[in-house]
């Protein structure tokens, strides 16, 4: 069976349920998938059997995870031959303002083109505000920001910004970019280098 790893990194939990949310529907599509959290000095993948891979992570004060970038620079030569694809989480991404999502939009660009990497696929997904996990000065600045972008300000709960739907439509789409490359290739050949197309 062919693989579509979901690599991922989280800092308090939302990314790593969008990660495996992503898996699952690669699995009832029919591939090898499992969400994969990148930890710092982890083993490469094994790219023989893997016909495409996701990966993603999260933005906290303007960037993802250390560990997203070091694990795009050691596989991005990897990536770039593969209809692969990328997601950002953040609650920049949710924002009504079209600025705040051009912003979050541009830093996931910022962060594969650092690492020479072109994915086939690239979404910025709202991710959620946890007050609960928050500390009292972030949960007080959070809730400041969120009244003026008109969000929740209920700092007794957490609150799911993430589309589903939009989470749900990107693993299709993977899926289905996997299989045209799956189908394209006699078995026991190497995929050829997957020129992406403009980022969707």
């Amino acid at each position: 069976m062919s693989a579509v790893p979901v690599f991922y990194a989280t800092t308090e939990g939302h990314t790593q349920r969008i990660a495996e949310t992503i898996a699952g529907i690669l699995r009832g599509q029919g591939f090898d998938s499992e969400a994969v959290r990148i930890a710092p000095g982890m083993r490469s993948p094994d790219w023989s059997t893997i016909v495409s891979a996701v990966v993603g992570g999260s933005l906290h004060r303007g960037k993802h995870q250390s560990t997203v970038g070091a694990f795009l620079q050691r596989e991005a030569a990897h990536l770039n031959r593969l209809p692969a694809a990328f997601f950002s989480v953040s609650l920049s991404a949710g924002s009504r303002n079209p600025a705040e999502v051009a912003a979050a939009r541009d830093i996931a660009l910022a962060c594969v083109r650092s690492a020479q990497w072109t994915p086939a696929r690239l979404v910025c997904f709202a991710g959620k505000l946890a007050y609960t996990q928050y500390g009292v000065l972030t949960r007080w600045l959070m809730r400041r920001i969120a009244a003026r972008e008109g969000g929740p300000t209920d700092t007794s709960r957490d609150h799911d910004l993430t589309d589903w739907v939009a989470v749900r439509d990107f693993a299709l789409a993977v899926a289905a970019d996997a299989r045209r490359l799956e189908r394209s290739v006699p078995a026991g050949m190497e995929p050829a280098l997957f020129c992406g197309e403009a980022l969707s």
